[in-house]
Order: C-alpha cells, then structure tokens, then sequence
C-alpha cells in the first residue's frame, strides 16, 4: 500500500468523525479524560459504529507491516477518537496474524498518550493475547517492563492477565504484585486489586490465602477482596 493510500484513510476517517462532531459532547469527554486529549465529541457507540464502517474500507490485503504503520499514523492523530479506532482495530486482528516483532508496537502505543482508557484496553487485549502466542517472548518483555521507569508499562504487566481466568500464572502475579505493592502509585495499586479480584472470580480461596499471607493495604486489598 502506498503512503498516499494511508493518507487516504486517514482522511477518510477524519472527515466521517468531523460530520459527526459534537463540541458539548467533547468538552465533557476532555473533562472527564483531564483535559489530557482533545476530542471530536462522538459518544462511544456511534464512534464504534463509524469506525467499523471505515475499517471495510481498508483493503484485505494490507500486509502486517502496513497495518502497523496505520495504526501508528492513527496515533500520530491528535484526537483521542482516532487512537480508540486504532486500538478496537487492532484487537480485532487474529492471533495467527502476530508476530514476535509485535512487542516493539504495543510499547510503542502503551507509552504514546498514555492513560488508563488506551493502556488498559490494549494490556488485556493485544498484550494478552501476543504473550499467550509468544510466550518465550512474552516472558522476556514481561521481565523487561517490570523493572520500567514507565509506569504504565509496568502496570501492564500486572494486567495483561486479566482474561486469562483459570490459566493465569498465579506464580508469577505474586511475584509482580509482591515487586510492586510498595508503590504508592494509585494506577499500579489500583492494578494490582484489579487483578486480584479478577482472578478471585476463579480460584477465591488462592486469592485469600495470599491476602493472608501478605501485607497489601489500602486500595489494593479493598479492590482485592471485593468478590471474597
């Protein structure tokens, strides 16, 4: 695909989110979201609806390269419309589909405009998914992120799991949470109660027992045992 063919999309895209614009909407949006991102004010269906018209539009064709690089130009887009249609898109695509070399894209997306809605939606989709089809891959970016300077990134790895059920690594959240429980950022406490009470949906009495054996407090224990 040439590059005045992602322009095309792009574009195409772009004028179908303008026709249905909403400035009050969106200042509430950008309210809610801290005015960290600028919005185009579509609520959340009708953004999904015209961002599923759009993506029959891309060709069938398009190779995994060129599908990252309209995800990324998808970032590069200063609304916060255009990185939901990047993420819904991408977590759409098949496992068969990936490849190891993923690992350098979900960073890249993860740390790009960063905040709970796109970190969280691409950690339990993509990021779980790319790790259960790589898991010598996965292990080592799991290794990598946990000992990050960027916080989301190592919130991922405490999340990543999250629709895992009965096949989490029970072994290996106890020792991320037991890593992390020091921190006193709210999103990685936060993190770490998610996943707890996540898993406790599953195995209840594996989640008490560590809660007894362990020294969590605040939020994360309360997160933790709400299903208990």
């Amino acid at each position: 695909m040439e590059l005045r063919q992602l322009d095309a999309l792009i574009s195409a895209l772009r004028t179908s989110f303008q026709a249905h614009a909403d400035e009050r909407n969106a200042e509430g949006m950008e309210a809610y979201m801290k005015n960290r991102f600028v919005f185009f004010g579509i609520k959340a269906q009708a953004r999904k609806d015209l961002a599923s018209a759009w993506t029959q539009s891309i060709p069938k064709d398009i190779s995994p390269k060129e599908r990252k690089v309209l995800v990324k130009r998808l970032f590069q887009e200063e609304q916060r419309e255009f990185h939901y249609t990047a993420i819904d898109w991408m977590n759409k695509w098949k496992k068969e589909s990936f490849e190891p070399s993923d690992s350098s894209l979900l960073q890249q997306l993860i740390i790009t405009h960063s905040w709970w809605d796109s970190v969280d939606a691409i950690a339990s989709n993509y990021l779980g998914k790319y790790i259960q089809r790589f898991p010598e891959q996965g292990a080592d970016l799991v290794e990598e992120w946990r000992q990050s300077d960027n916080m989301w990134l190592r919130r991922s790895c405490l999340i990543y799991q999250l629709k895992y059920g009965n096949n989490t690594d029970f072994t290996l959240l106890m020792d991320l949470i037991n890593q992390f429980k020091s921190d006193k950022e709210f999103f990685i406490q936060k993190a770490i109660g998610w996943s707890l009470r996540q898993y406790s949906k599953f195995q209840p009495e594996a989640v008490r027992d560590f809660l007894q054996d362990s020294d969590l407090k605040g939020l994360a224990r309360k997160e933790a045992e709400k299903y208990l």
